[in-house]
């Protein structure tokens, strides 16, 4: 339970950096400053980062018709159509997940000098 606790920490420092906040299924997906971040906040599962699109609406109707396999597998050009960046796996260390998501979004520096996504 503790583990589970940490994530959600770490997913309210996420929501804190959205400019919107969608829920799909039991997945957030995040809109932040220079990406778009799906996350489920559960252990054994993957947070999924994708480039900032032209236009949200457009890449939220794309999302909901494609499955995380599709995007995997690139199946029918799913990830590239998406603008897939990358997966990160939920482990056992919340800060390490963190450290990964922050590369991915390519805001890792910002953050560091703000502090907020500095873990408690």
């Amino acid at each position: 339970m503790k583990q589970k606790r940490s994530f959600d920490q770490v997913g309210l420092r996420l929501s804190r950096r959205a400019r919107r906040i969608y829920l799909f299924r039991e997945e957030y997906i995040f809109d932040v400053e220079k990406a778009v971040v799906v996350e489920t906040p559960q252990l054994g599962h993957a947070t999924y980062v994708f480039a900032k699109p032209r236009s949200m609406e457009s890449f939220l109707f794309l999302y909901t018709k494609i499955t995380k396999d599709d995007i995997r597998r690139n199946r029918n050009n799913a990830a590239e159509r998406l603008g897939f960046l990358g997966r990160v796996i939920h482990g056992t260390n919340p800060r390490a997940w963190l450290k990964e998501v922050r590369q991915r979004v390519g805001e890792g520096s910002d953050f560091a000098a703000t502090g907020e996504w500095i873990m408690d």
